[in-house]
């Protein structure tokens, strides 16, 4: 068997998960505390004035979070074949051998860690980041949100360009499966 990467030598905000690099999503709690917090206060309220529903009012935010957080947080996969980007319903490869550059490109108000192919490779489906960057003729032919990955985009672009220059470093990372 090959040998894990040294967690010393990745940034902090990157798990690896059997053995695969994983870029998480950040989780915007700062926008979903006050919602939870108004969402609570009317559940005690009903409660206290005999509504069993307080019960389901309370409960509803709670679930709803703990589904966002396991079912629907995206995540960019670093894996022998190449980048996963797993983000509900959907699931991507973007295989090594078909990346001939990567970068960071603004496309409205969001930064994307952007990829240009080899010359003849057609671009993915399912991509909002492809869309994007054809809106604002940027040069590249896909790419992810790299604003909403723990760490930040220039984290993300380093970890990335080092794999993508270097084969024996991907050799060590396990098979994606999509």
């Amino acid at each position: 068997m090959t040998e894990l990467p040294n967690p010393a030598e990745l940034p902090a905000s990157l798990t690896i998960k059997r053995g695969r690099i994983v870029f998480r999503a950040r989780r915007p709690v700062a926008l979903v505390i006050p919602l939870l917090a108004v969402t609570e206060i009317a559940g005690i309220i009903c409660l206290l004035v005999g509504a069993t529903i307080g019960w389901f009012i309370m409960a509803a935010p709670v679930i709803g979070l703990m589904t966002t957080a396991v079912v629907l947080r995206p995540a960019l996969e670093l894996t022998r074949d190449g980048l996963v980007q797993r983000q509900y319903p959907y699931s991507s490869l973007t295989r090594w051998e078909v990346i001939e550059s990567v970068g960071i490109a603004k496309a409205g108000n969001r930064v994307i860690l952007a990829y240009k192919l080899v010359p003849g490779i057609p671009p993915p489906r399912h991509q909002p980041a492809r869309d994007l960057l054809l809106a604002v003729n940027a040069p590249y032919d896909g790419g992810w949100f790299a604003d909403s990955l723990a760490g930040g985009p220039d984290e993300a672009l380093a970890v990335v360009s080092r794999y993508l220059e270097d084969p024996a470093l991907r050799e060590m990372l396990p098979v994606g499966r999509r």
